[in-house]
């Protein structure tokens, strides 16, 4: 039968993009690639040489000349050399023809998929792995060895037809490695929101509330500014983050998490 308009294809989109710069001494700005939803700081997560920035802190999304919400700018300058990670967050669509004649009673269901983590832990020589899903590229995922962010091409490649992780040194023995996928799909269109959630330890709470509920591979949480394991190092209920250990008076901790 006749479509109204273009034909509807099936397409997925990636929903996260993860882009990264070099501190030069000087520069406060840094020019995404990808526009900032709202041109809100909380919608993307910040990363200088590894630590976790504090949006409208540390940084904030300006407009660029063409006043598209484009523009890094850090309220410090960061240090020549310095490794600049920013992820987005996005919207993964999946668009599906329906059969001729259906057209008024085919109905997208909402499937999110979230977050998918694998572990590994190194044994000193051992430099490649071999990851639960296929990375549409690099950027769709995030890799920490020992809680350290590590950098596409630099310390690592993945080949997106076998998903085959594969380091430029191998691990050190009993290295603790994490790697979180950052695609996103779903059957309708569909925002993912960002939230961010910043608590500071007094010595003796191990369990801490968050906004909302959320599974627990699907929250970066950080412990002064270093990634934590989930399941090693904390677990979530709920809206609630349990650490495994008592994080110390005055330590900080933000947890991050798309919904």
């Amino acid at each position: 039968m006749a479509y109204i308009g273009a034909q509807i294809e099936n397409r997925i989109s990636p929903a996260f993009i993860k882009e990264d710069f070099v501190g030069t001494g000087s520069a406060t700005n840094f020019t995404l690639t990808n526009e900032v939803p709202g041109g809100a700081a909380q919608n993307v997560m910040v990363l200088v040489n590894n630590v976790v920035q504090e949006p409208d802190v540390a940084y904030t999304i300006n407009d660029d000349a063409s006043s598209l919400p484009k523009i890094l700018a850090f309220t410090g300058t960061p240090a020549s050399g310095d490794t600049i990670y920013v992820i987005h967050r996005g919207i993964g669509t999946f668009m599906q023809k329906p059969a001729a004649g259906s057209v008024s009673t085919n109905e997208l269901s909402n499937t999110l998929k979230t977050f998918t983590t694998d572990t590994f832990t190194g044994d000193g020589s051992d430099t490649t792995f071999t990851l639960s899903e296929v990375p549409a590229n690099s950027t769709q995922i995030m890799v920490f060895v020992d809680g350290i962010l590590q950098k596409s091409s630099t310390n690592y490649s993945v080949n997106t037809t076998t998903g085959v992780l594969t380091f430029t040194s191998a691990p050190d023995n009993s290295a603790e490695i994490e790697v979180k996928h950052l695609g996103i799909r779903t059957t309708a269109r569909r925002a993912v929101s960002m939230f961010l959630d910043n608590f500071t330890g007094n010595g003796s709470t191990t369990a801490f509330t968050l906004s909302n509920s959320a599974s627990v591979n699907d929250v970066f949480v950080f412990y002064n500014g270093v990634a934590m394991k989930p399941t090693t190092d904390y677990g979530i209920s709920g809206a609630t983050l349990t650490f495994t250990f008592t994080p110390v008076n005055n330590s900080q901790i933000m947890a991050r998490y798309f919904v």
